[in-house]
């Protein structure tokens, strides 16, 4: 029998791209806890994040954190991309910043006991196009990022294709190398 693991997110799509690796190693299921996020370096935000929803679920918990650094504005949002989206619609992030360099890094941190921390990294660069369309179906940045050496934006790939080359997809492979290590 898998050991159950609550991959925190209310994010479906996140959730359905996270699960299909995860699946094979823990019995998954969707959870959200929300709570205050702090200020600070991506590493200190994803260790405070991961240690609420395990105080709050009390079992083993997966969370993800995604820095968003474009290049013409200097890597700024990085860690804060959340706060930006409440300031631009994904569309308009595209329209605005299309043709610039963007580097996007997730963080994923599984967490089974206090003493039982893992974080996996995984990052990707390419460039923000137009997008073709407005609705990004909770697909946030997925709908302007063209990673280099793919031919379209994140948004046309199956979550299967985006796990072989992703951000989220590197950070997975990297955190189920760390499991496998321990």
């Amino acid at each position: 029998m898998k050991p159950k693991l609550a991959i925190v997110t209310g994010n479906t799509l996140k959730f359905r791209e996270l699960s299909l690796k995860l699946g094979e190693f823990f019995d998954c299921e969707q959870k959200q806890v929300d709570g205050y996020e702090i200020q600070g370096k991506p590493e200190d935000i994803l260790r405070h994040k991961l240690a609420h929803a395990f105080e709050v679920l009390q079992e083993p918990v997966l969370v993800d954190d995604t820095s968003v650094h474009f290049s013409a504005l200097n890597g700024f949002p990085g860690p804060y991309i959340r706060d930006f989206f409440s300031a631009f619609k994904p569309f308009e992030m595209g329209e605005k910043f299309a043709g610039s360099r963007i580097e996007v890094v997730c963080r994923l941190g599984l967490m089974r006991g206090a003493n039982d921390v893992i974080i996996g990294e995984g990052r990707i660069n390419g460039d923000v196009v137009k997008p073709k369309v407005q609705d990004d179906n909770g697909r946030e940045f997925d709908l302007f990022v063209q990673i280099d050496g793919t031919d379209r934006p994140m948004i046309e790939f199956s979550a299967e294709e985006k796990n072989k080359f992703s951000h989220r997809g590197r950070a997975l492979d990297d955190l189920l190398h760390k499991l496998s290590l321990k």
